[in-house]
């Protein structure tokens, strides 16, 4: 699987700013003086089929493919992560993955074909690998996505 990251500013080739590779593997923005807790994306995929949306069985299934996905530690020893779904009646679920590097939730209107997911993990690669795999699986037409890292909003005005 091939997988593409968007670009960011890279910091590191800002004058006076050093980072750690750890840091960068983060994603975080040194110039802000705020901590990167993780990358949250929020996503909102449109025109997925109606049958992947409306079952909890298969929705079930494809959290628990990206979980493994973003959860993974390269040894080939990933860490178990548990997904949970519920079924809506007449249609829609509502399911979460947990790991302890990731963890993702979506809820699906079918009738709208349209599904929301939260992913936040450890650091933009591991969310971006959660989100090409909910990509694959789930068929999307047109995909949403906004990027947020975590333990920098300070720098945002009040709302």
């Amino acid at each position: 699987m091939t997988l593409t990251i968007p670009t960011i500013e890279n910091a590191s080739q800002q004058a006076d700013v050093k980072m750690t590779q750890a840091q960068r593997r983060l994603g975080c923005d040194l110039r802000r003086d705020a901590i990167c807790m993780g990358t949250h994306l929020l996503v909102e995929m449109w025109n997925s089929p109606f049958s992947k949306l409306a079952d909890a069985n298969i929705i079930g299934e494809v959290l628990g493919r990206a979980g493994k996905e973003s959860n993974g530690n390269g040894n080939g020893k990933e860490p178990k992560t548990e997904v949970r779904v519920h079924q809506f009646n007449p249609y829609g679920v509502s399911g979460q993955a947990s790991g302890p590097f990731a963890h993702i939730l979506i809820h699906t209107w079918p009738e709208k074909d349209y599904a929301a997911v939260d992913i936040f993990a450890r650091d933009r690669e591991d969310a971006y690998l959660a989100l090409e795999q909910l990509k694959k699986d789930l068929n999307p037409e047109y995909v949403h996505v906004l990027e947020l890292r975590r333990g920098q909003l300070l720098d945002m005005e009040d709302t």
